[in-house]
């Protein structure tokens, strides 16, 4: 992968793509800037356009997973906060102008455009392998899938855009979810069938089994729980390349390994060459990020014996606050990086296929939340409770396990209905139910007449 990067730096063109105004290459090409048609002529070349493509969606590693935990129930404002930015996610003091929500619209947009591109310039290409044209493909299906999930669950309806036609494109209306949830799956199911069985190295790029882990997730929120529950079993029976990692033991003698680089667990990761992850954000003396204590906060979720407590978080004693632990490289220098950050894994197919499986009848639902909880060092749960019963153990075990993970707290709360109820008790002071979306980044609806803003924000 590290090799890799030498021919980004040499190729110009995956650079010109990361623009969200570009619409097409320089009308000058000096003899280091590649056309469409040349970049496309060998998979080479085009391979470097698919890692143009998680280097930009490798930008919202960390701000996504800490803006959500503050506009939820994860984190709060440290002692020691330094950026009003995540204060106003905490106190949902948004507007249309504010940087952090913005962001995330551009770099989004900015990804599926080139999908969209690549789609295009493989279906021109005349120089590469079907295989090459398969996982080019396979790639741009599943990124602009996973980018459009998010910016559904950011921001609520949204133009769907699928080709790198600018002029065709810019003045597009915001779509039904439902439409925008129909195109998700599609291009995961696609990429299913066009991704490789098996990593190219390291477990930094989606295969097959990341495209259908994703799908699993995203049936759940259009409640095709037949289709999340088979996508889930076709992960987890892939056990010669996935296993459940383990935690730090009592006496010392192992340590936690679930967020390692290639660890089994993981089934999609992002690479990273600085030597922390989200980590090196959320621990330290100066960290401005901690985890709610209170009644209703995650450190209170956890069981009295539960293992993920000191696992998942850890007592900062210059703070006196707990802080995230998952991540635990910090990006010192001469330090080896040994974690990558986990976009997909494991675990949360039990979880996806425990909450289809509930939804379906079937009563052996819980099973799979119990293999995480024997881990977690805790006792099974009993299969015979009621179903509402049982969706609420799902819920509490996908909030202990995934939490601080790319948005799926927030977006839980949002899929099932019970953001108001769960925030109104966690912050009743400043919560306000529009704060559920972000505001349209007003440069946005000044460019495009069809875009209006969400309820509850002033342009």
């Amino acid at each position: 992968m590290k090799k890799n990067f030498k021919y980004i730096i040499a190729c110009i063109l995956p650079l010109a793509l990361l623009s969200t105004s570009c619409n097409k290459l320089l009308e000058v090409t000096p003899k280091y800037i590649y056309t469409t048609k040349q970049i496309y002529d060998n998979d080479l070349l085009a391979d470097s356009v698919v890692l143009a493509l998680y280097g930009k969606f490798a930008t919202m590693q960390n701000d996504l997973s800490l803006s959500t935990g503050f506009s939820s129930d994860e984190f709060r404002p440290g002692i020691n906060n330094f950026n009003e930015g995540y204060t106003f996610m905490y106190n949902y003091n948004l507007n249309p102008f504010s940087g952090f929500t913005n962001s995330y619209w551009g770099t989004c947009y900015s990804v599926i455009g080139i999908a969209n591109a690549m789609e295009e310039g493989v279906a021109q290409s005349i120089g590469m392998t079907q295989a090459g044209k398969n996982e080019v493909l396979g790639q741009a299906k599943f990124m602009r899938a996973l980018n459009y999930y998010f910016l559904i669950n950011l921001y609520g309806e949204v133009p769907l855009v699928l080709t790198s036609n600018y002029k065709e494109e810019r003045m597009k209306p915001r779509m039904a979810t439902s439409t925008v949830y129909h195109q998700i799956v599609k291009d995961l199911e696609d990429a299913s069938t066009l991704l490789r069985d098996q990593y190219q190295g390291e477990r930094v790029r989606a295969n097959k089994w990341a495209a259908l882990a994703l799908l699993s997730r995203v049936c759940l929120f259009t409640k095709e729980w037949q289709k999340a529950e088979q996508s889930a079993t076709q992960v987890i029976a892939q056990q010669q390349l996935y296993s459940l990692g383990q935690l730090d033991t009592q006496d010392g003698t192992k340590v936690m390994d679930i967020f390692l680089k290639n660890n089994p667990e993981q089934i999609l990761q992002l690479w990273n060459s600085l030597g922390s992850s989200i980590g090196g954000y959320t621990l330290g003396t100066f960290t401005g990020f901690a985890v709610t204590e209170d009644e209703n906060g995650l450190l209170q979720a956890f069981e009295a014996d539960d293992k993920r407590k000191d696992n998942y978080t850890k007592l900062e004693e210059s703070t006196t606050s707990y802080m995230n632990y998952k991540y635990r490289s910090n990006g010192e220098d001469g330090m080896p990086n040994n974690e990558y950050t986990s976009v997909l894994r494991l675990s949360e197919q039990y979880l996806n296929r425990a909450e289809a499986r509930l939804q379906l009848g079937d009563p052996s639902a819980l099973e799979d939340v119990n293999i995480l909880r024997k881990r977690a060092g805790l006792q099974a749960i009993s299969n015979s409770m009621p179903k509402e019963q049982a969706l609420k153990a799902i819920i509490h075990e996908r909030r202990v396990e995934l939490c601080f993970e790319w948005a799926d707290r927030w977006c839980t709360l949002k899929r099932l209905g019970i953001a108001d109820a769960v925030m109104s008790k966690a912050k009743p002071d400043t919560w306000k139910s529009y704060a559920q979306l972000f505001p349209i980044p007003t440069t946005e609806i000044q460019n495009n007449r069809l875009l209006n803003q969400n309820p509850g924000y002033t342009n």
